[in-house]
């Protein structure tokens, strides 16, 4: 259940790659955005990112109070871990030393992503230092200071945070701030619910879904979550119908509406655009569910 998690919280990091870049490398940063999203071949993309991850360390080591700078690397860094989690969930179980040393990665990957998240967030605003070591009531109060022009910032904190939260679920002080998340991705949905193709519903979608009403998870409004994605993207972004079939459908059992949703993104047309990677990531995810439904209904 935990490395499942993990393996889809990181592929919704990749959403993170999409919207806004560096204002310092503003031309460059934006281009390759576009060609990473765009691009149908994850394997690709994998070893050509940490180059450009080295050269942003680089910028930064010059000037590491550049807050646009500190906002490039997070998300990078975040998107190229959840690409090694795609790498993982392929992987086969004999291959579990492999498999120790990329989850490794996956963690340094995202300590440093939040880290520079939590500082760059600092930077653009020292109202918002120290965000994500306050209580929760204090929280939701700074929260209300947000507004349209820093949703940018502030979803790239929760997707970092996110990420990390999913690396660490073995210290119950992380998995406490949980609820400062959520609180995140619905104040990004309340100032513009279609940010980044509707990533904070995904998010919202799966975080409310992992468990059964009985033990207290809220999948109905996990429905709610993966519904309004879908609606909001007009059905092109594949991963929201992957992770609704996933975690809703396979969690009430519901056979028909989980079929339906893995022939839609089977039978869906390749467009070239910057969901493609996305997208591409979430086919290889609906075979894969294809294969083990009848075990699994």
């Amino acid at each position: 259940m935990i490395h499942r998690l993990i393996h889809n919280i990181c592929m919704l990091a990749l959403i993170s790659l999409i919207a806004g870049c560096s204002m310092a490398i503003d031309s460059f940063s934006n281009n390759l955005n576009k060609a990473v999203m765009s691009n149908n071949d994850s394997q690709t993309v994998m070893q050509g990112l940490p180059a450009y991850l080295i050269l942003l360390d680089g910028f930064i080591e010059s000037d590491p109070e550049d807050e646009d700078l500190l906002f490039a690397s997070a998300k990078l860094m975040n998107a190229y871990a959840g690409l090694i989690g795609t790498q993982i969930a392929l992987m086969e179980d004999e291959d579990e030393f492999q498999i120790q040393i990329l989850r490794a990665q996956q963690k340094k990957l995202t300590d440093k992503a939040l880290k520079r998240s939590i500082k760059a967030i600092c930077l653009y605003d020292d109202d918002y230092c120290g965000l994500t070591n306050i209580k929760y009531a204090e929280f939701k109060k700074r929260l209300k200071d947000f507004d349209e022009d820093d949703i940018g910032i502030l979803y790239n904190l929760g997707t970092a945070w996110v990420s990390w939260l999913q690396m660490n679920t073995d210290d119950w002080n992380a998995t406490a701030q949980l609820p400062q998340i959520k609180l995140i991705m619905e104040t990004v949905i309340q100032l513009d619910e279609s940010w980044q193709h509707a990533g904070a519903h995904m998010y919202m979608g799966v975080l409310n879904s992992i468990l059964p009403a009985s033990l207290g998870g809220k999948p109905e409004t996990g429905k709610k979550h993966f519904e309004s994605a879908i609606k909001l993207t007009d059905g092109k972004n594949l991963m929201a119908k992957v992770l609704y079939a996933e975690y809703y459908a396979r969690l009430i059992f519901n056979k028909k509406l989980h079929e339906e949703l893995i022939t839609e993104i089977l039978t869906a047309k390749d467009s070239q655009n910057n969901l493609t990677l996305l997208n591409t990531l979430a086919r290889q995810k609906a075979r894969a569910l294809k294969a083990s439904a009848k075990e699994y209904f």
